[in-house]
């Protein structure tokens, strides 16, 4: 069994609306996916829900994915897992947009991190959690498979009606198209989580993008 929290979190307070998402199985063991701002907020869902938070996994180290990672990090003694193409970024060691964004430093210790990529799998009580590499958006950005309910978080990668951006640092157009075509050539069947905006089927997400890829006479 899983339960999955959509917690909506104002990055900044500038009404910008970033995804955040707690799940955990019947146990409640579970993970927490991009802690983007309002840590209290976040911390009182999980509070709420008596969870066991055992990892804070990030599809992307973009700050306003991770405005509240230090506070929720330092709550729940959970372990940081990032793709280590987007590792500089979390450190701060390359650009992730923190003064566009408005979001405070995260001052985090290096020893709360690890890095994970293709193909990993996180084992958290009744739940496997599936690293999907997918750069486009930047060049660390994953999917994350939940292989025993067939949940996907699909993070800036794809929206309900749209593709990330990938005019950011380390952000790249081709790459962003050949993830589209690996995910949805993969997954037909299934809801789609993403950072922002709303729930929605891969299929849908699928017709939306596909006609934004058609304009560029893109195929996918």
């Amino acid at each position: 069994m899983i339960n999955i929290d959509k917690i909506e979190v104002d990055v900044a307070h500038a009404s910008h609306i970033t995804n955040c998402y707690l799940v955990y199985d019947e146990n409640s063991d579970g993970v927490l996916i991009d802690p983007g701002y309002e840590e209290e907020k976040i911390i009182n869902e999980i509070k709420s829900k008596k969870c066991s938070v055992k990892y804070i996994l990030l599809t992307h180290a973009h700050a306003d994915h991770m405005g509240a990672l230090a506070k929720v990090q330092e709550f729940t003694n959970a372990k940081i897992l990032v793709h280590i193409k987007d590792l500089e970024m979390l450190l701060e060691r390359q650009e992730n947009y923190r003064d566009m964004l408005n979001v405070e430093k995260q001052n985090i210790d290096e020893n709360n991190v690890r890095t994970v990529k293709d193909l990993d799998v996180i084992d958290v009580g009744n739940l496997k959690f599936e690293i999907i590499h997918t750069p486009g958006h930047s060049a660390g950005s994953i999917c994350i498979f939940e292989l025993n309910n067939y949940k996907l978080f699909t993070g800036d990668t794809i929206f309900c009606d749209a593709y990330g951006r990938c005019d950011l640092y380390s952000g790249n157009f081709d790459a962003m198209v050949k993830s589209l075509r690996h995910i949805f050539n993969r997954f037909e069947n299934i809801d789609i989580y993403p950072g922002h905006g709303e729930v929605v089927s891969i299929l849908k997400a699928k017709r939306y993008i596909s006609m934004l890829m058609a304009m560029k006479k893109i195929k996918l």
